[in-house]
């Protein structure tokens, strides 16, 4: 029986997406759970898996069109059987985001049934719309960002497939033309005067973080975590664990306080909906990454019983991946607690503000020597800033408190984290 792909909802706000490119040929074996499919939303490129064992008997969106949530993309269905005759495809709506007259081609408002004809009839409409608009070979990311800078796209050399201009392309001739325009003093006046429009990226930033702090009513908590023994211990840690080539760093230690803090209090790893606080089952930490044109918060999934190593190597390999837009769909959207970390920046302290649809994040600043008094001395110590942020409607002032007090002391005492 055929399975019809859907255009994946990848964030708390997405209505729209675009197929990046399909990891997958028509009439090709797929498995449940296989990556068949990159996607690109407002903040990250994501491999959208398999719904279905089979084979994929249609694509229906090409490569480089954008459509709404929802919207069929793909049919995975069984060798030999007969897709002319789909049913029960549903009706999806254009965005406001989407053009409309695109959207006309992709989406039948009248559609009951689908069949080969109108499925080959669609795809080539698009394509017909792709060739007049894009005669240039490029990503729809290096499309953006060409335009945002101002960059033809007719002067740069694609490095991607078949010559196709990628994003590495444009952010590599930007960076070589920049010796030149350094010496012409009034074209820089001229870009230091003009408006930039937003990037889709910082739309999307813009639309989360205004909802979260219209319908979350924030409150702060903050505290000064002595770091010393942390700081020792990790240096410890990290000797035993070089013939394994695994390097703890500070925020691995963040991360494995937040789970311990988490597990006591799981009201701040709950999410509102419906006027019930909803209960996640799994520990999912979100990681705040600065990227060139904003912020993402992919998540390490599963931490609950991960240990500090296991910790270390999935924030590394996450990392690497969300630089590479090699993101799964539950690690770009199912994070369940966030740390946003600016202590490489020298940021002493700061507040976040919370990830919808999330209850809390931690921020925390950069690790600095202090003087304080011990045992009636005063002594130099490591010292942590770290501010909650905790939506008020779920948890109150005084679960604030024990929760970062909890963060605090697994912190302050790190031998805990190998028990």
């Amino acid at each position: 029986m055929s399975i019809k792909m859907n255009m994946p909802q990848l964030g708390y706000d997405m209505s729209q997406g675009t197929v990046i490119r399909w990891l997958k040929e028509e009439l090709t074996p797929v498995k449940t759970g296989e990556p068949i499919v990159e996607i690109e939303t407002d903040k990250a490129v994501v491999e959208v898996e398999s719904e279905g064992d089979g084979i994929l008997s249609k694509i229906l969106i090409s490569e480089g069109v954008s459509v709404p949530v929802g919207t069929p993309i793909a049919i995975i269905g069984e060798e030999g059987e007969d897709i002319s005759d789909l049913d029960n495809l549903e009706v999806v709506q254009p965005s406001e985001d989407i053009n409309a007259e695109q959207s006309d081609k992709l989406i039948n408002e009248d559609v009951s049934s689908i069949n080969e004809s109108q499925i080959e009839t669609s795809v080539v409409n698009v394509e017909e719309n792709i060739k007049q608009k894009d005669v240039i070979k490029a990503s729809p990311i290096a499309r953006r960002i060409a335009k945002e800078k101002g960059i033809d796209l007719n002067i740069i050399i694609g490095t991607g497939p078949g010559g196709r201009v990628i994003k590495e392309d444009i952010l590599n001739f930007q960076k070589n033309g920049i010796s030149d325009q350094d010496n012409d003093v009034e074209d820089i006046q001229y870009d230091l005067d003009r408006n930039i429009p937003l990037s889709k990226m910082r739309q999307q930033i813009a639309r989360v973080t205004s909802t979260s702090k219209n319908e979350k009513p924030h409150f702060y908590v903050s505290c000064e975590i002595n770091m010393t023994k942390a700081i020792e211990f990790r240096s410890q840690l990290n000797k035993s664990l070089e013939s394994q080539n695994v390097k703890v760093s500070i925020n691995d230690l963040i991360v494995k306080a937040s789970v311990q803090a988490l597990t006591e209090y799981p009201n701040f790893n709950a999410y509102l909906a419906d006027n019930n606080i909803n209960f996640n089952k799994e520990i999912n930490i979100g990681i705040a990454i600065a990227e060139d044109e904003g912020l993402t918060v992919p998540a390490i999934m599963d931490c609950r019983d991960k240990s500090l190593v296991d910790i270390s190597i999935a924030s590394k390999d996450l990392i690497n991946r969300v630089k590479n837009g090699t993101l799964n769909p539950s690690e770009y959207t199912g994070g369940t607690f966030a740390i946003s970390n600016l202590g490489m920046f020298d940021v002493s302290s700061f507040i976040a503000i919370i990830q919808p649809p999330q209850t809390a994040v931690i921020a925390v600043g950069t690790v600095s020597s202090k003087p304080i008094v011990v045992d009636d001395k005063i002594v130099i110590a490591q010292i942590m800033n770290a501010t909650l942020s905790a939506d008020h409607r779920i948890v109150d002032g005084a679960d604030g408190a024990r929760f970062i007090s909890v963060f605090k002391d697994a912190l302050e005492n790190p031998i805990g984290f190998l028990i």
